[in-house]
Formats: C-alpha cells, sequence, structure tokens
C-alpha cells in the first residue's frame, strides 16, 4: 500500500501529518513536499505527478477551505478516479466537500486515517484469499475498491 497524499500547498502542515500518522502505521506515502524533483512547471509537473500516482495505489485527499482555490488537486483526484484507486478525503473541521467527492469516504480524524488503513489492508486479504479460494471469486461482483469503500464507511 502506497498513498498519494493531494493537497493545496498551502496546507502543507496539515499533509505533513497525515503523513506522519500513516508512516507512524508503517504504510509508504507520497508527498510531493518531500520531493526535490517536483518541477513547478506545465507539462513537466503534470508528467511528474502523473507517474508518482502511478505508483501508488490510493490517494489520500486534504480537504480545507484553501482547497477549493486549487487547480492540481482536482486533477490528481480525476487522474486517481480514472485508475480506480481508492480514495479518501481528509477533511479539516467545518468544511463542506463538492458533489463529486461525497461518495468517497471522509476521514475527519487521525484515528479515522488508522481506521482506513486497518480496513484498506483488511479488505484486501480478503479479496487476496478469495481469489486462492476457486468457489468465491465469482460470489461477490463488488471491485476491490467499491467494497473497501462500503466497509470504511461501516467504520466511520
Amino acid at each position: 500500500m502506497k498513498v498519494f497524499i493531494s493537497h493545496k500547498d498551502s496546507d502543507r502542515n496539515t499533509a505533513m501529518e497525515v503523513l506522519n500518522v500513516l508512516t507512524s502505521n508503517r504504510v509508504e506515502a507520497y508527498l510531493d513536499v518531500l520531493d526535490n524533483s517536483v518541477v513547478k512547471k506545465g507539462e513537466l509537473l503534470t508528467k511528474h505527478i502523473k507517474s508518482k500516482l502511478n505508483e501508488c495505489t490510493d490517494i489520500l485527499v486534504v480537504m480545507t477551505e484553501k482547497t477549493k482555490s486549487s487547480w492540481w488537486v482536482p486533477f490528481e483526484i480525476g487522474m486517481a478516479a480514472q485508475k480506480d484507486l481508492p480514495t479518501v478525503s481528509y477533511l479539516q473541521s467545518g468544511v463542506a466537500l463538492p458533489d463529486y467527492l461525497s461518495y468517497w469516504p471522509r476521514l475527519k480524524s487521525n484515528s479515522d486515517i488508522v481506521k482506513y488503513i486497518n480496513t484498506r489492508l483488511r479488505v484486501k486479504r480478503q479479496i487476496m484469499a478469495e481469489r486462492l479460494d476457486q468457489s468465491t471469486i465469482y460470489a461477490s461482483r463488488l471491485s476491490e475498491t467499491q467494497r473497501f469503500y462500503d466497509e470504511l464507511k461501516r467504520q466511520l
């Protein structure tokens, strides 16, 4: 599991807090503020973001009031959605999500991040076990991502 942390640059402190929770729970994550190779210009930046998203299995979107003025966060979300990467939002208190983000699970605290990690890993293990047991492969028509969403929403 490797999580792409999507955020607006002005929310770097919140993104760093999220990164700390992930890494303290042994989850690898990509955060651009720690990447010295990030180029801050057009096409090169776009290619870099695509490359980093392709290395990740999940995306966690830091959502604050400042995110509304970001062009890159919606781009990253769109790229992740196209790949069916499991997507969660980390909400700052009082932030109303746009409709297109209300579908995904919403994390509101560090303990919710831990629930996300545990649920994601548990669903992944269940799917792997089902794949080994040929009789249950077709028992569930839900994708791994959808099963994860359903389970995490129950946990939250």
